[in-house]
């Protein structure tokens, strides 16, 4: 009797039990990353739940829009350079604007009060931004847009 067949089925079991581990190894690891994910969504449902702003008034000066927004909710916008802008044109509709300086750009100009966490929008808090426009074109409408995608919005008078 040759031991060709033993040693045949001793790689063919071999080669159930690495393949087996390597299937049991992936289904955990997707299970794991699924979970994780699943777990950063509910987190930011709830932060989202927590967030709420209001637009309390609006100023125009020349090509400059001052929108003065209040944190109605609980959760703090830690990051105000992620806020989107929206001006709304009559004539093109709704146009982004970036954060930063110059022409076509809306910036930070005041938090008050700003005691608990300088910097921060923390709830209760206003937050006024200054929107410069290009000449000639007079928006009707603003929004804005917090990182986590709660907005506000109104008519500019």
């Amino acid at each position: 009797m040759s031991a060709g067949p033993i040693v045949a089925s001793g790689v063919g079991i071999l080669l159930l039990v690495v393949t087996a581990y390597v299937l049991i190894g992936g289904t955990l690891t997707t299970t794991e990353v699924l979970v994780e994910a699943q777990s950063s969504l509910a987190a930011q449902q709830e932060a989202r739940m927590r967030t709420a702003i209001a637009i309390q008034e609006t100023a125009l000066n020349n090509q400059t829009l001052y929108v003065e927004l209040e944190n109605t909710g609980s959760e703090p916008i830690v990051d105000i350079s992620s806020i989107d802008v929206y001006l709304h044109y009559e004539e093109t509709g709704p146009v982004y604007i970036p954060p930063g300086a110059g022409p076509s750009r809306w910036s930070r100009v005041t938090i008050e009060p700003d005691g608990v966490h300088p910097g921060q929008w923390d709830a209760g808090e206003t937050l006024t931004l200054s929107v410069t426009f290009e000449e000639g074109a007079t928006p009707i409408c603003v929004q804005v847009v917090t990182p986590n995608g709660v907005s506000a919005s109104t008519y500019i008078r």
